[in-house]
C-alpha cells in the first residue's frame, strides 16, 4: 500500500477514535455531614450497594472498598461478608442484628438515584491529509499536496448516573453521619463509573474531616 495513502487512513481513524472517545467524570452535586462525627466512625466500615444491576452493584461496592482501603480504612463489602444476596429478603431488624453482630462501626449505603440518557449531534471534522503526486529527480524528493478531508457527523447517546452515598452509625442509634449525591457523566464502562464515583466520595470524606 502507498505510504501516503496509509498515512491518510491512519489519520482518519485516529480522528474518529478521538471524536468518539468517552470521557468519564464525577462531580459532587451536594453533601452534608455532622459537624462533629462520632469518634471511630470509620474504624470498620461495611459498604452496601443498592441497585437492580448486580454487576453494577458489585463494581460499586468493590471500587468503594478499594478506595477506602487505600486511605487506611478497615472496610468490607456486604457481598464479601454476607454473600451475593447480601441483605435481600431480610427485615430491617434482621439487618440491624447482622450488622451489630459483626462489630461494624458504620455502614455506607450507595444507591442509584437516577439514570439519564440524552442524544446529541456531534458535527463532522475537517482535516488535511498528505497526498503524493510525483517524484522530482532534481530535488530528490516526493512532491506532496494536502487534500482536505471530512469525517461525517453522527448522533451520540450519553448516559449520566446520579448516585448517593450515605453513612450511618451501627451501634449508636443508626445515626446519619454523612450524605452526598454525585453525578457521573457518560462513563465508558461500569468499572469506570465505579472508580470515578468512589474517588470523588473519598475526596469528599477527606474534605469533611470524616477521613483523616
Amino acid at each position: 500500500m502507498n505510504t501516503f495513502r496509509l498515512t491518510r487512513i491512519l489519520i482518519a481513524v485516529a480522528i474518529i477514535l478521538i471524536s468518539t472517545a468517552s470521557c468519564s467524570s464525577t462531580k459532587v452535586l451536594s453533601s452534608w455531614s455532622l459537624s462533629t462525627p462520632p469518634a471511630g466512625i470509620m474504624d470498620k466500615v461495611l459498604v452496601v450497594g443498592i441497585m437492580q444491576d448486580m454487576q453494577q452493584k458489585d463494581n460499586i461496592e468493590q471500587a468503594m472498598a478499594d478506595a477506602l482501603a487505600g486511605v487506611g480504612v478497615n472496610v468490607s463489602t456486604v457481598t464479601g461478608i454476607f454473600g451475593p444476596k447480601g441483605f435481600r429478603g431480610l427485615s430491617e431488624d434482621q439487618i440491624t442484628g447482622k450488622l451489630r453482630g459483626s462489630n461494624f462501626s458504620s455502614v455506607m449505603i450507595v444507591s442509584l438515584i437516577d439514570k439519564e440518557q440524552a442524544s446529541k449531534y456531534v458535527p463532522g471534522l475537517r482535516y488535511y491529509a498528505p497526498c503524493i503526486i510525483g517524484y522530482s529527480r532534481y530535488f530528490r524528493r516526493y512532491l506532496v499536496v494536502y487534500d482536505q478531508m471530512y469525517t461525517p457527523g453522527y448522533y451520540a447517546t450519553n448516559t449520566n448516573y446520579v448516585l448517593e452515598a450515605d453513612i450511618y452509625t451501627v451501634n449508636d442509634g443508626d445515626e446519619l453521619v454523612y450524605s452526598a449525591q454525585t453525578k457521573s457523566y457518560d462513563p465508558a464502562s461500569a468499572k469506570s463509573l465505579a472508580g470515578s464515583f468512589s474517588g470523588a466520595i473519598v475526596e469528599e470524606l477527606k474534605i469533611k474531616g470524616i477521613i483523616r
